[in-house]
């Protein structure tokens, strides 16, 4: 049996609870990813919803995933926008903030 392992930012964890680090931690993998981030006023951002992250995690449930971003908005830790062409599509953008991302680092 094959099992993958998932890494999350301790820091993070303290301020928001594992979920919301593990989150965290695949966006921040997902920014890296030159097919999936843009540019907005210097910040990587990524276009994701909350069922499509429940596809990179399937142990966390869309209201899991709902209440990690959540907390990582409220910390000042990520930073959401909407960035879409058609103004029928509400998906979120993220980004994390210089603070989040003097978090994430090593």
């Amino acid at each position: 049996m094959n099992h993958k392992e998932k890494s999350f930012n301790t820091e993070i964890a303290r301020l928001c609870g594992t979920n919301a680090a593990i989150v965290a931690t695949q966006l921040w993998e997902a920014q890296a990813n030159a097919d999936a981030a843009f540019y907005i006023d210097g910040y990587p951002w990524v276009r994701a919803s909350y069922k499509r992250i429940t596809a990179y995690l399937p142990f966390l449930t869309v209201h899991m995933v709902r209440t990690a971003m959540r907390k990582l908005r409220k910390e000042g830790i990520v930073k959401a926008g909407v960035y879409n062409k058609s103004k029928f599509d509400h998906t979120y953008s993220y980004a994390f903030t210089s603070y989040g991302c003097d978090l994430m680092r090593p």
